[in-house]
């Protein structure tokens, strides 16, 4: 086993050590991004292909068993409690390399700064493979342990932007390939077959465009700091959010990964997280239906008497 991990610089090119890895370790995987790339030790397991969903996110124990998850409303829904540490794991069940960037209560979990996954870089997983996330990323070689907390107590809000807690984002992008893309049909129409063709209504269609309020820049959008997103906002009404815990081994190298599309996710995978009772108080059914206990009535026969052949005769008089 190669006791070294390398780290590659895809503005220079050149390769460096980063110190030897335990031999408890069977793989590493990557974290990358748009510019160079990074990623975290995983456990290496068999993966079996989800065909519904190429990528799936979970939260884990610190001992590898998954946390409560419930399903209310299209969304996910996991049960933390204040103190409790827990893990992020992603799985690739694809048979191509991508990359995974995660957010932990609209915070990025390799950079600590808001989430913006045109601009960040994430974890590269392998084909049919997973990684585990153990914490915001300190360095190459640590990572500040996930743990849950009460709301002040955590990473996002002591960074100004308690709105953001109670949620684990992940933008899932596919890896560009040096096969050619098969080009897309060109329509048969100059323009889509719901538009009007005649020049009154492509007129009406052009008035109707422009009379719709455009969205702002990104540079509108984008705040000035951390004090201006968390102005304004109501108060977060989740019980627990996640602090910056303590310092963990958690080794990473960096790759290259360069996205079939650099600003836009193939996919993005939601969890909402709380305490059982504050999902409790959503709606989400985290309690098992009561039992209700019934007096047995057999159901009534339709031929109560059925080993007789033919007709008796009746009784006499």
């Amino acid at each position: 086993m190669n006791n070294q991990t390398t780290l590659k610089c895809s503005r220079r090119g050149s390769l460096r050590a980063l110190g030897a890895l335990t031999s408890a370790l069977l793989g590493a995987t990557v974290l990358t991004g748009a510019t160079g790339d990074a990623i975290a030790h995983e456990r290496v397991h068999p993966v079996f292909p989800t065909p519904s969903q190429d990528v799936t996110v979970s939260l884990e124990t610190e001992f590898g068993s998954p946390l409560e998850t419930f399903a209310h409303g299209g969304s996910m829904f996991v049960a933390g409690a204040t103190g409790q540490r827990y893990n992020i794991r992603v799985t690739n069940n694809s048979g191509e390399r991508v990359e995974a960037v995660v957010t932990v209560d609209g915070r990025d979990v390799v950079s600590g700064e808001l989430g913006n996954f045109r601009k960040q870089r994430g974890y590269v997983i392998a084909p049919f493979g997973s990684v585990l996330i153990e914490g915001y990323r300190q360095s190459l070689s640590h990572v500040a342990a996930f743990r849950f907390s009460d709301i002040s107590g955590s990473y996002s809000a002591r960074r100004g932007t308690p709105q953001h807690v109670g949620v684990v984002g992940v933008a899932v992008f596919q890896e560009k390939t040096q096969r050619q893309p098969r080009p897309r049909p060109r329509p048969i129409a100059p323009r889509p077959y719901y538009e009007p063709y005649d020049a009154a209504g492509e007129a009406q269609t052009k008035s109707r465009g422009s009379a719709r309020p455009s969205s702002p820049s990104a540079t509108e959008a984008a705040p000035s700091s951390d004090a201006a997103i968390s102005g304004g906002f109501a108060p977060p009404t989740n019980n627990i959010g996640t602090e910056y815990g303590e310092s963990r081994f958690s080794s990473v190298r960096e790759v290259e990964f360069k996205r079939r599309r650099s600003k836009r996710p193939d996919a993005i995978l939601t969890l909402y997280y709380d305490t059982r009772d504050g999902l409790r108080s959503r709606g989400v059914p985290v309690d098992p239906p009561p039992f209700h206990h019934h007096h047995f009535t057999p159901d009534p026969e339709p031929f109560p008497i059925s080993d007789r052949r033919f007709a008796p005769p009746p009784p006499p008089r």
